[in-house]
């Protein structure tokens, strides 16, 4: 339990713990008549000993006897000792404990009773850690769609919990649920409403931020996501929306996402008067999703931008009618440690860690968990392959260390060398190390992740593609948007990502920001008319270092999860600032002139001026490129001074080339 409180499993703390107990045993059994409980069994005592003193020193022998060996230092390592950030781990310890506790408690009757004692089991386990993982670990080897409704909800449903939740929020002035008409034949759509505001001021916005909200397809409606959803209300001032989708396996793929694409249109559609605006003017929607909410913004967005594509094919445009025209596309995209890919791979392939590499070492990001997210991936340069944290060099044991300073080679035999160093490769083969790199993916890589199991990914993806699915995980990009085609993602609006860099879904970030990238490079090189100056829709990414998965549902007893959620409210409040990208102001299916057209003024598009229309583009263009610096932001595009330098330099070569 002490290293449990200081955040990282250690032996040294477990010793100090041990040793604690039994001299805190020690004592009571020497002291006489130590307490008013003892002092009422000396009627029953032997001419020897007291019943309870021996019932004690029985307890402390098999105490000592269980941690005989952590004891004398024959204990196994701790696996986990240098994975996550201390507070971190201090969180996901109060989770284990109260999974185990409500685990434990989940066949009580009546509810009352359940209540009480699963909140009362999590403090046993809180002091019996060990226990609480062992009981966590056999659930989840074999978990029900019941029991991860009961540990992902327990936030929401168990009204104790609940209660201390309540304490930290900001007060709402509006908080309600609207039901939202589908169709005929379908259910209507659940959508939780959040304003901080004044009543009378809401219907004066045209700024609504659209939240999805993650659970693994199967859990977790917005009550679950309440403590960020209020805190945004009260830091961006507008107007909040979660909404409820049904979830698997009751409604397995492809519902989720047509439920949510649905209550997109009608959003759009009403311009917001279905949720209380004016309805006089276009809205913009800033759509955030976390984990498979992440996975649902990234697949509504991506279904937008081919209903786009496929109008401006067709060639043809029925007005009065939203399916058959051009729908406005989000004004950007936030994402929180999404689940982009369903694609349950164990090996890297070289393009897609070549994507990786070039994240890491040709942009500007210069980020700690980058380059350690690439580096976990060199798996051959730790003394296990298993590993993914630098090793350290062992130390002596004591009796060794009282002896006097080490020798060298006493040194060279506590350093355990790499795998590498152990392979027999010829000269000219080395070099191919750095070019050629056995890896895995992050969902192997963590495979001890203490939120996010292999057990859980399993069950989850099988739950939400449903008994009749057998999709193309290599081309249906609305299940895996990091699959999707290239020439929709050089459309996608700016995309915002965050995830700690111990995710086992880290890849999907990076490898979806990258992609991203990739396809906007490519759609500037062939539009030579373009100045990527002008580029209005970037990604960023964010890593919180020693962090894995949900520190947004942390927020009681995680200080990071509070970063965070400001973090994202900062991107907020920078998207919507901007001009949405209105399809019908200015018609194109071309990523970037739509950008260009929402960053100009209403006045701007309907003025006939070209030149003062450029004008106000580059203006908003170098504006833009003022908030690419935005505080503890680390973003995944070319800065504006290696633009420039680049620009020169092919400029130089151009001239030179031309030299017969």
């Amino acid at each position: 339990m002490l290293d449990h409180l200081v955040g990282k499993p250690s032996a040294n703390w477990k010793r100090i713990q041990v040793i604690l107990t039994l001299l805190i045993g020690y004592i009571l059994a020497c002291i006489q008549n130590s307490s008013a409980i003892f002092s009422l069994l000396t009627p029953f005592s032997s001419a020897g000993q007291s019943p309870w003193r021996i019932a004690l020193g029985a307890c402390m022998a098999y105490y000592l006897l269980q941690n005989l060996f952590l004891l004398v230092g024959l204990n196994a390592p701790e696996p986990l000792a240098r994975l996550y950030k201390r507070s971190f781990y201090r969180a996901t310890w109060i989770l284990t404990a109260l999974d185990a506790g409500f685990f434990t408690a989940q066949s009580l009757r009546p509810l009352w009773l359940r209540h009480t004692a699963s909140f009362l089991f999590s403090i046993y386990y809180l002091m019996f850690a060990d226990a609480a993982e062992d009981k966590v670990r056999r659930v989840r080897a074999t978990m029900s769609v019941d029991q991860m409704r009961l540990s992902w909800e327990k936030g929401a449903m168990n009204p104790i919990l609940r209660f201390f939740s309540q304490l930290q929020r900001p007060r709402l002035s509006i908080r309600t649920i609207y039901s939202i008409e589908r169709g005929p034949e379908l259910p209507p759509i659940e959508l939780y409403f959040f304003y901080h505001g004044e009543p009378a001021t809401l219907a004066d916005h045209d700024t609504i931020l659209l939240q999805f909200p993650g659970g693994g397809f199967v859990s977790m409606p917005p009550p679950c996501h309440e403590d960020a959803l209020a805190a945004w209300a009260k830091q961006t001032g507008l107007p909040v929306c979660s909404v409820n989708y049904r979830k698997a396996p009751e409604y397995p793929y492809p519902w989720p996402v047509e439920e949510c694409f649905d209550l997109y249109l009608k959003l759009i559609k009403s311009r917001g008067k279905i949720i209380g605006l004016s309805g006089e003017k276009d809205i913009k929607i800033v759509v955030l999703g976390d984990s498979a909410g992440g996975n649902l913004a990234a697949s509504v967005t991506l279904k937008i931008l081919a209903h786009n594509q496929y109008v401006d094919q067709q060639k043809e445009q029925r007005k009065g009618h939203v399916s058959d025209s051009h729908i406005p596309v989000p004004t950007g995209v936030i994402m929180i440690y999404p689940a982009l890919d369903f694609e349950l791979s164990c090996w890297m392939t070289p393009s897609t860690l070549s994507l990786i590499r070039a994240e890491s070492t040709t942009q500007m990001i210069r980020s700690k968990s980058l380059q350690s997210l690439l580096e976990s991936k060199n798996h051959l340069s730790h003394s296990s392959p298993l590993s993914v944290v630098p090793d350290v060099q062992k130390k002596p044991n004591i009796f060794r260390r009282t002896l006097g300073p080490l020798t060298p080679t006493e040194k060279k035999k506590l350093r355990e060398p790499p795998i590498r160093e152990r392979v027999h490769t010829k000269d000219e083969t080395k070099a191919a190390w750095e070019t050629s790199r056995l890896a895995m993916t992050s969902r192997m890589s963590f495979f001890n992740d203490r939120i996010i199991t292999p057990d859980m990914m399993r069950a989850m993806a099988i739950l939400y593609l449903g008994p009749h699915a057998h999709p193309d995980f290599e081309s249906d990009y609305l299940l895996s948007p990091v699959k999707a085609p290239l020439d929709l993602l050089a459309q996608f609006p700016k995309t915002y990502m965050i995830c700690g860099e111990k995710d086992p879904f880290v890849d999907d970030t990076v490898i979806f920001a990258g992609r991203i990238r990739q396809a906007k490079h490519q759609q500037r090189q062939k539009n030579l008319d373009d100045d990527p100056l002008l580029a209005d829709s970037t990604v960023r990414v964010k890593f919180l270092e020693g962090m894995s998965h949900a520190f947004m549902q942390m927020f009681a007893f995680l200080p990071e999860a509070h970063q965070a959620a400001r973090t994202v409210g900062d991107w907020v409040l920078e998207l919507a600032e901007k001009k949405p990208d209105s399809q019908s102001s200015c018609d194109s299916s071309n990523a970037d002139e739509n950008s260009a057209c929402g960053s100009s003024s209403s006045s701007s598009v309907a003025s006939s001026d070209e030149h003062q229309q450029e004008a106000l583009l580059t203006a908003a263009a170098a504006r833009n490129a003022i908030e690419m610096g935005a505080v503890h932001v680390a973003q995944i595009v070319t800065s504006e001074k290696d633009m420039i330098h680049r620009r020169k330099k092919e400029l130089v070569s151009g001239l030179y080339s031309q030299i017969p």
